[in-house]
């Protein structure tokens, strides 16, 4: 059993490793080269689902740790993400809303449900601020994030295309904040707690903001290209 747990470990920094070199490679050839961008993007897809899954193995080791719990959520909230961010790109290219689609989106908006449960309990208790802060900073973000989900499966916001794709990037860009985060909280300890939780969110934040607006941008041309065309 101690050897699986070891196994599991070295997997798991592995991945994260890994994760934390494909992503980077992924947003630089995103509007630079489509097919490096899917080469890297499908590794760093497959390296977040195992990070997911041995993070589970971890947190069963250690289910009466806050930190193990945390990191428990905050991996369930990753792997319902880099499932959308991927079925947001195959549904612009053409395929259909599948059932699946609610049910990864059921399970963030009831991981967002418990995080902040977790919050308002961790507050109350008076255990460290920063703890509830986290708890209720991606429980909230989850909730967002299932509410849109929502209305994006089940037509109540007409998607295009380039929403299609926005909500790709976005996601994905979101997944990776979270890796980043796990590897500055567990490798980055001469950085001040704050930057250890939340640098990699200031930083990539921005990122996530510029490409939202360029695709943004496409969509408005495409829309003004074409009533421009159907006057003429």
């Amino acid at each position: 059993m101690e050897l699986l747990g070891i196994l599991s470990l070295f997997i798991h920094i592995a991945a994260g490793v890994l994760s934390l070199v494909a992503g980077p490679v992924a947003i630089f050839y995103n509007f630079k080269d489509a097919r490096r961008h899917r080469l890297a993007g499908k590794i760093f897809f497959y390296a977040m689902l195992i990070i997911c899954v041995t993070a589970f193995f971890g947190y069963l080791k250690r289910s009466d740790q806050l930190f193990f719990q945390f990191l428990l959520g905050l991996s369930g909230i990753v792997l319902a993400g880099v499932l959308r961010g991927v079925r947001a790109i195959r549904i612009m290219q053409g395929d259909r809303i599948r059932h699946m689609d609610f049910g990864y989106t059921i399970l963030l908006g009831l991981l967002g449900l418990w995080m902040l449960w977790m919050a308002g309990r961790q507050f109350f208790v008076g255990t460290m601020i920063a703890i509830p802060i986290l708890f209720f900073v991606f429980g909230m973000s989850a909730l967002v994030d299932t509410r849109s989900n929502f209305r994006a499966f089940s037509g109540a916001v007409q998607m295009q295309r380039l929403d299609w794709y926005r909500l790709h990037v976005g996601t994905m860009l979101g997944a990776f904040t979270a890796s980043t985060t796990a590897f500055t909280v567990n490798a980055a300890h001469f950085l001040p707690w704050y930057l250890q939780w939340f640098g990699p969110t200031l930083l990539l934040v921005p990122l996530q903001i510029y490409f939202g607006r360029k695709i943004k941008s496409w969509k408005n041309a495409t829309i003004h290209n074409l009533e421009a065309s159907s006057i003429v």
